[in-house]
């Protein structure tokens, strides 16, 4: 099963590798070195053995030689009167006690010999076995930190990873949040357009019925003949006031006033409005112009 560590695990496994690969190099040049230097001690410590065989052979043949009742010694003895007496026994004696020293010096010596051979071999092998105690410990230091810097691998590419997947997070919940903000912006000009056509409609009706009941009035006051002191003729049959704009004019500024006081219409609505009672007819240009400069717009 695939964990993503892969080539992580094929360089550590690799160098380790390596290490006991070299490792075992090191121990065998240390062996053969060793066992060649306990080789040349083994054999100078056989050439003691052989040395000392020869040695004690030649002290024996001087004995021998020292003590052969028909040797020069005896004869020498014998001219001296001195032969078969206590003083040729003596001689003997110490002819063999010398004799019996010379050769437990020799093996004494030997085996001293033999032993300094043997401590330099146990000291060969202890170098040894330490060279490759210290080699094997050098190796272990090497392989720690080879897993301290896998260690250091793998969470830097948890770290990658880990940041990867936080920027990933991060883009998809930003994107989503821009599409609800355009969705609520959209929601959000739909119901402003809604509110603007209604209020619009709201606007006409309004002017609807206020032209209807201004016709009325019209029509009432007609009907009574009944004049105001306030009331001119423009010379068109259309009535005027001191301020020479119509009564129908007078009157949809005082409507368009209340309207903007209710606060149901805006500048922009209201313009329009006015803009539509040009183009009926219902009022001029000049006097469109002072309504709006008395609505401030």
């Amino acid at each position: 099963m695939a964990t993503g560590y892969e080539d992580i695990d094929k360089l550590t496994n690799d160098q380790n590798q390596m290490l006991d690969e070299s490792l075992k190099k090191q121990e065998e040049i240390i062996n053969d070195k060793t066992q060649m230097q306990i080789d040349e001690l083994e054999k100078n410590k056989s050439e003691i053995d052989k040395q000392t065989s020869k040695t004690n052979q030649g002290i024996y043949a001087q004995y021998k030689k020292a003590s052969n009742p028909y040797g020069a010694n005896a004869e020498e003895m014998f001219s001296q009167g001195l032969g078969n007496s206590g003083y040729s026994e003596t001689s003997k004696t110490n002819l063999y006690n010398t004799y019996q020293k010379n050769v437990t010096e020799t093996i004494n010596n030997a085996q001293k010999l033999k032993s300094d051979f043997d401590f330099q071999i146990n000291q060969a092998r202890k170098t040894g076995d330490i060279t490759l105690a210290q080699n094997a410990l050098e190796i272990y230091n090497q392989k720690m930190k080879l897993l301290a810097q896998e260690y250091e691998l793998r969470n830097n590419r948890e770290q990658i990873l880990y940041q990867k997947e936080q920027d990933a997070l991060a883009q998809s919940n930003w994107e989503k949040e821009w599409a609800y903000q355009q969705q609520r912006d959209q929601i959000a000009d739909n119901q402003w357009q809604q509110t603007f056509d209604y209020q619009k409609q709201r606007d006409q009706v309004a002017d609807s019925q206020w032209a209807k009941e201004y016709a009325l009035s019209q029509r009432k006051a007609s009907s009574s003949r009944s004049g105001s002191s306030i009331n001119v003729s423009n010379g068109n049959g259309v009535n005027t006031s001191n301020n020479g704009i119509s009564e129908y004019a007078n009157q949809y500024l005082e409507r368009v006033k209340y309207l903007k006081s209710l606060g149901n219409s805006s500048n922009e609505n209201l313009e329009k409005a006015i803009v539509n009672q040009v183009t009926s007819g219902n009022i001029s240009e000049e006097e469109a112009a002072y309504i709006c400069s008395e609505l401030g717009i």
